[in-house]
């Protein structure tokens, strides 16, 4: 089993006598890929920009590969964590692609050959080789979340955190941006962790915690996290139709197991 590389412990935050992190404590195993499921309006973004050291916590430890994040800490910490939010175009700091990439890597302090090098790496992996010479204004929706990742991983941190990033793109530019972030947890080692109120994004993930009033209500695999959905749907998570309805053809044994691809379920059927 990996070692854990994030360690969230009881923290808590209260904003505006509102209660946002209640307790929360949950871990991150390295070289995963996770999803934290919550309704909408429960303080996803205020989670995100804790655990990635933007806003600070009332109380609790949050530990990243070794690190404490602490003030005196800081400057290690964000080293190790590359973040993207939901509300995308107001985190663009250049004009062009290219720049926006390269505008971390110069901060850092890196020579010119290894700023093109890590470029390459990143393009490799987002396939933004169309777009590098573009300007970000131009891009699309899922265009401008691939730059803001790659952006956000150029320096090769041990984390990325995703706030929602899937909200507003369809089925088909899901599934192409869960294809990169796979692909970046395979080639570059980078564990995810990202926010999600929707079950279509976190199927076949290594692990979901579900959040509900800032606090883990359930930590296990996405086959048994699905298993729940009357509390599920208590805090206003669905589970959508067709793994509803796979979960009740395999009760009454038309099929084998549950699939989630709806294709799966008519080729079983029709067998």
């Amino acid at each position: 089993m990996e070692e854990v590389l994030l360690k969230v412990n009881n923290i808590s935050l209260t904003l505006d006598s509102k209660v946002l992190l209640d307790n929360l404590t949950f871990e991150i195993r390295k070289n995963s890929i996770n999803a934290v499921l919550c309704p909408n309006n429960c303080g996803k973004t205020t989670l995100i920009k804790t655990l990635s050291g933007i806003i600070n916590a009332d109380s609790g430890e949050i530990v990243l590969n070794g690190i404490k994040l602490t003030k005196d800490n800081f400057s290690k910490y964000v080293l190790e964590v590359g973040t993207v939010l939901e509300d995308i175009d107001n985190q663009f700091i250049c004009n062009k692609v290219k720049e926006e990439l390269r505008y971390p890597l110069i901060n850092l302090g890196c020579k010119e050959k290894e700023i093109e090098e890590r470029i390459d790496i990143v393009n490799s992996i987002m396939k933004l080789s169309l777009i590098l010479g573009k300007d970000i204004l131009r891009l699309s929706y899922l265009e401008k979340i691939k730059v803001l990742i790659a952006a956000s991983i150029v320096h090769s941190p041990k984390l990325l955190l995703l706030d929602d990033v899937f909200r507003f793109l369809n089925s088909k530019e899901k599934k192409e941006l869960l294809k990169i972030l796979k692909s970046i947890n395979n080639k570059l080692s980078i564990t995810i962790l990202f926010i999600t109120s929707s079950v279509e994004e976190i199927i076949n993930l290594d692990n979901i915690i579900v959040i509900n009033n800032g606090s883990v209500m359930m930590n296990d695999s996405f086959d048994k996290i699905i298993f729940n959905d009357n509390e599920l749907s208590k805090i206003g998570i669905e589970i959508p139709i067709m793994i509803d309805l796979s979960r009740k053809l395999e009760f009454y044994k038309l099929i084998d197991k549950i699939y989630y691809d709806p294709d799966k379920v008519v080729d079983k059927l029709w067998k």
